[in-house]
């Protein structure tokens, strides 16, 4: 059982993305917002100087400089007590697999992100990724 919100870090590299997630997670008490980066680089330089991690990132596939996949190799080997989600509007089964394979937990599509939130949380909440 959680007696803390989910300490959470975004990134996407559009705007009305990163607008619409604040949007829903400043309307709950579930999560805290750590940040939002606009790439994977942006992210990995971000966690080198956190004091604090955030315990679940959620990662675009694809942005400039550095996308979701190749981000979820370098975070899942230098801060494995993350647990990355990949969020993305792609069908391509190989690039979800290999984001899967560089320790990505689950990928939702980007079609509704109140739901992504809502299992994230229920999955964070019962400390049971597992079963993903």
């Amino acid at each position: 059982m959680r007696n803390h919100p989910i300490k959470l870090a975004f990134t996407d590299d559009s705007i009305f993305q990163q607008n619409m997630i604040q949007l829903l997670i400043e309307r709950d008490t579930v999560f805290d917002l750590f940040f939002i980066c606009g790439d994977g680089l942006d992210l990995i330089k971000r966690l080198e100087f956190e004091d604090e991690l955030p315990e679940v990132c959620i990662i675009d596939f694809h942005m400039p400089n550095m996308g979701g996949v190749a981000a979820a190799s370098e975070i899942s080997a230098r801060f494995p007590s993350i647990k990355l989600f990949g969020y993305t509007a792609t069908t391509d089964f190989c690039e979800i697999k290999e984001f899967k394979r560089n320790g990505g937990v689950h990928v939702f599509p980007k079609t509704n992100p109140t739901s992504m939130l809502e299992k994230i949380n229920s999955w964070t909440y019962n400390d049971d990724l597992c079963q993903v």
